[in-house]
């Protein structure tokens, strides 16, 4: 499937920079970039993947707008499907507008977010998962994120998911086997359970299950410091980022907004944040800081909740601890450096059995490693491990696959209950289209649109 129009966008970030790319899609491409750019070589072959050096006027010819090179790739071998241009021009801003704006004077419109990728699809030449596959490595965190999406671009979960169609299909045809042979004769026959139903559950398992692994490096984990004022929130969070994000003081309610930074830990993307001291609130605004904390407590991955080891625990340490005894807790002990009020033992049973405890002093820095460590063991699985094997990460295809899960079950629930092969044959006719959701072959235009709009301008 072709479309019409021609479409230019500039593929590279805005900003001051060595190159600047502009990319050109469409059945006008060719022609158009032709009225405006005057190889160095007069006989110029224009073979398709190749470079050539030349200058880029304005459409009169009268003005030099830039020196390029022009990469011209001849359809159906390009990344749209469609003739495709690409200008690498210097990185100014107004070098690139000026081009773009010739571009749009001889018949180019300008790319909607992710229309390049669109076409791509509508084409034939990426599925859907791989589309959503090259948006997810653009804005990847981690280079284990970055590995993931690679993989899926490659197509490791499209062949996932086409084994398992071969598998349900192979299964259907042994259904409506029975169906046929129900038809032929006076008395129903009740089938088996096909073996590919019970291979198509097991892999598919497999899959949802990947997604809570996969996503820790796709999306990071949220890890909320808290605890009462001045136990050491603030400098934690300047120790583990390695810069001043948060003012330290003795005054109590020194920090009032939510303050956030991103480190990375083992290729972990986590993100930190550091809270209001929780006390009765002095004043409106330290009220309002105080209700952001526990309601950001409660979408938390890891909640490091922090204790002053060098004072006696107080009414304020009860209640914080009372409110923070499910999820992953890591209650830090802080102030190791100085004399101890009390010791570890005197809070252990106020915690569930999985809270960790570690000792640390954030002044000078001793036990933050292995609070890194404590951090990352919570989330690292061996599953995620080989980044090249189908997993998921895209809540969407986990939605599609869940419910394909659930039509396979129907289908076993059925034959296994000596109901008509019809009915297990309708719910994995059901299930194969939830799959074909996932690589596009079954999807509304609605959807699509909603998918490619979250892509970049230029992708």
């Amino acid at each position: 499937m072709l479309r019409q129009d021609t479409i230019a966008a500039v593929a590279t970030p805005f900003g001051m920079s060595g190159i600047g790319i502009i990319r050109i899609s469409g059945p006008e491409a060719f022609e158009i970039i032709r009225r405006i750019f005057h190889p160095s070589n007069e006989n110029c072959p224009w073979e398709s993947h190749h470079l050539y050096h030349g200058d880029i006027t304005s459409a009169d010819g009268k003005t030099i707008l830039d020196e390029v090179l022009i990469s011209y790739m001849r359809k159906p071998r390009s990344f749209t499907g469609e003739d495709v241009i690409e200008i690498n021009c210097h990185g100014n801003p107004v070098i690139i507008q000026s081009i773009i704006t010739q571009l749009q004077e001889l018949g180019c419109r300008l790319a909607r977010p992710g229309e390049f990728s669109k076409r791509a699809f509508l084409n034939g030449r990426l599925d859907l998962s791989q589309a959503e596959a090259l948006a997810a490595m653009i804005s990847a965190k981690s280079a284990k994120a970055c590995a993931i999406g690679l993989a899926q671009l490659k197509g490791s979960l499209r062949k996932e998911i086409e084994e398992l169609r071969l598998l349900l299909i192979d299964a259907l045809a042994m259904l409506e086997a029975a169906i046929d042979f129900t038809e032929d004769t006076s008395a129903e026959k009740i089938p088996d359970i096909p073996p590919q139903i019970n291979q198509a559950l097991e892999r598919m398992q497999s899959l949802l299950s990947s997604y809570l692994s996969a996503r820790v490096y796709t999306e990071g984990v949220n890890v909320i410091i808290t605890g009462k004022p001045n136990v050491g929130k603030s400098s934690l969070l300047n120790a583990l980022t390695g810069k001043k994000k948060a003012i330290v003081t003795d005054i109590p309610g020194t920090t009032r907004d939510l303050i956030t930074d991103t480190i990375n830990i083992g290729g972990i993307p986590v993100n930190l944040m550091d809270t209001a001291g929780i006390r009765e609130p002095q004043n409106a605004i330290e009220k309002e800081g105080i209700s952001l904390v526990w309601e950001n407590l409660a979408n938390a991955d890891v909640v490091i909740l922090m204790l002053d080891v060098s004072k006696p625990l107080t009414d304020e340490d009860k209640i914080i601890i009372d409110k923070n005894k499910s999820g992953g807790i890591i209650v830090t002990i802080n102030k190791m450096d100085l004399p101890q009020a009390w010791g570890i033992k005197t809070i252990e049973k106020l915690f569930p059995p999985e809270a960790k405890f570690l000792e640390i002093s954030a002044k000078s820095g001793n036990g933050l490693k292995e609070l890194k460590n404590t951090i990352m063991n919570l989330f690292v699985s061996n599953e995620i491990k080989n980044t090249g094997s189908a997993m998921i990460t895209n809540m969407r295809h986990k939605l599609a696959i869940e419910k394909a899960f659930k039509n396979i079950q129907n289908a076993k629930e059925s034959i296994a209950n000596g109901m008509s092969a019809e009915f297990a044959a309708f719910d994995l006719r059901e299930a194969l289209d939830n799959l074909d959701e996932i690589t596009g072959k079954k999807i509304n235009d609605e959807i699509l649109d909603k998918i490619f709009s979250s892509f970049c301008i230029g992708k």
